[in-house]
């Protein structure tokens, strides 16, 4: 199977889940573009939180996605879907948004 197809199924079965459970589709995340591919993507291995609570650039997610593949052997995604991914990033995680702190 092919690499953006197991991705595809990955986001399918995460936001049916979701949804089934009657919980919010992202979690804490914000529901906006490129919610999904983020969500189905990193919380295959971590909770959705430990996303919330950092505030990074464009460019230290980026350093942050290669350094989960080399060191966690996170899935290389690569093309218009880490870009996506990296552009919600940085705009609902970025450098000027405060670190999320639970209730």
């Amino acid at each position: 199977m092919r690499e953006e197809t197991r991705l595809g199924v990955a986001f399918a079965s995460v936001l049916l889940s979701s949804h089934a459970a009657g919980d919010a589709p992202f979690g804490v995340l914000v529901d906006a573009d490129g919610a999904a591919e983020t969500y189905g993507v990193c919380i295959a291995c971590h909770s959705e939180k430990i996303i919330a609570q950092q505030g990074l650039s464009r460019a230290a997610w980026d350093e942050l996605l290669d350094w989960m593949v080399e060191e966690h052997g996170m899935a290389n995604i690569q093309g218009p879907v880490r870009d996506r991914i990296l552009d919600y990033l940085a705009q609902h995680y970025g450098e000027d948004r405060p670190n999320y702190s639970p209730d």
